[in-house]
């Protein structure tokens, strides 16, 4: 593929993706006790799909690397404030639950976290796309915990009824 229109391409799916999920996030849902592993273990395959060529053409330096693991870690941090932040409830013998006003704000901190990371990793010469390529793995991870302590909530409150 050519570089140019790869790193189009990650934006236009990572774009996709959270446009998706902060839509998501927002409406009333059943909390679901299957199916949120299946849903981040697709997001880290394509995640890594799209990581790949970009760092196997140009392997990233320590300090890039480091980066890159504090750019997850910091989704797995917005991911854990933000599953404090949903509401839930029981409705009809089912735990709901709901995104907040915050939920949102939360999302859009941690994207832009995400891409200032990705900023000061190209600073340090991280491969061209890079930032792009990982956007999807990065959603991974912060969804994947959000909705683990988000489940975990559930059955706490299922229990108490």
């Amino acid at each position: 593929m050519i570089p140019g229109v790869t790193v189009g391409v990650n934006v236009v799916i990572g774009l996709a993706v959270l446009a998706l999920l902060l839509y998501r996030q927002l409406q009333p849902r059943r909390v679901r006790e299957d199916g949120a592993l299946r849903l981040t273990v697709i997001l880290l395959v394509v995640g890594v799909i799209q990581a790949y060529p970009v760092v196997s053409n140009h392997p990233p330096t320590t300090i890039v690397v480091l980066l890159l693991l504090a750019g997850l870690v910091s989704g797995a941090v917005f991911g854990t404030l933000r599953a404090y932040t949903t509401k839930l409830w029981i409705k009809d013998e089912d735990v709901w639950r709901q995104g907040t006003w915050l939920t949102l704000v939360l999302w859009l901190v941690a994207v832009g976290l995400h891409f200032g990371i990705d900023y000061l990793s190209e600073r340090q010469g991280a491969p061209a796309g890079l930032g792009s390529s990982t956007i999807v793995l990065y959603l991974a991870v912060t969804l994947g915990i959000q909705r683990f302590i988000t489940q975990q909530r559930a059955v706490k409150l299922r229990a108490t009824v």
